[in-house]
């Protein structure tokens, strides 16, 4: 009976680590992601996109969508965008660019997974997010929402909103194959923001097909 008593003390003891350790990972990741949050916001990020209707900027969110920040970000950098046409317009809908073909069917060669969160959602216009074929196939292709569209919630990733609502007057303005001129990123110590991302930015320089000479 001792012996039993013995053996069944042990595996109570073995259940208790393995829970005291589990809760003790759940904690540490969830510093780690408050910490990784934290980073993210301090960039204060924002975006210029330059059209041949005028300039349009944004607050982009990098602690709600930090990959397909990123990604934009990064095209943005290696000048993806320049010259690219807006090829799909929806009056009072949403504007459609970044197709590095021109007629929605143009990619980077390489996709991303959706990001989503609660808190940053289509309730409002200007929203800036990333186009897809369907779940986790976000890539090049962006449109900014001219009215709220929350039946997009959840099947787009929001990256950014724009900042005023001379932005939204620019947007207005803006015609199927107007141009976007170029994207400027700005930021707090805003050339360290990739760093985050070593693997990811070494997987999208291997991938990324440039459009063609426009």
């Amino acid at each position: 009976m001792k012996k039993k008593i013995t053996i069944l003390a042990g595996i109570l003891m073995i259940l208790l680590v393995g829970i005291a350790g589990a809760e003790e990972k759940k904690a540490n990741k969830s510093r780690e992601n408050k910490k990784f949050e934290k980073a993210m916001r301090s960039f204060e990020m924002e975006a210029v996109i330059m059209t041949t209707k005028g300039n349009i900027s944004f607050y982009l969110y990098p602690e709600a969508a930090p990959k397909n920040v990123a990604n934009f970000v990064f095209l943005a950098k290696n000048n993806f965008y320049n010259g690219l046409t807006f090829h799909r317009i929806i009056p009072n809908g949403l504007i459609q660019g970044g197709d590095s073909v021109g007629d929605g069917t143009g990619t980077t060669g390489y996709y991303l997974k959706d990001e989503f969160t609660d808190w940053l959602t289509f309730a409002h216009e200007g929203m800036l997010a990333f186009a897809n074929s369907g779940p986790d196939t976000n890539s090049s292709q962006f449109f900014i929402t001219m009215s709220p569209m929350t039946n997009l919630n959840k099947k787009h990733t929001i990256i950014g909103g724009t900042k005023t609502r001379e932005d939204l007057g620019v947007l207005r303005t803006l015609r199927q194959d107007d141009k976007i001129l170029n994207i400027d990123i700005k930021g707090k110590k805003i050339d360290k923001f990739l760093d985050y991302f070593p693997e990811e930015v070494s997987e999208w320089e291997s991938k990324l097909v440039k459009p063609a000479k426009r």
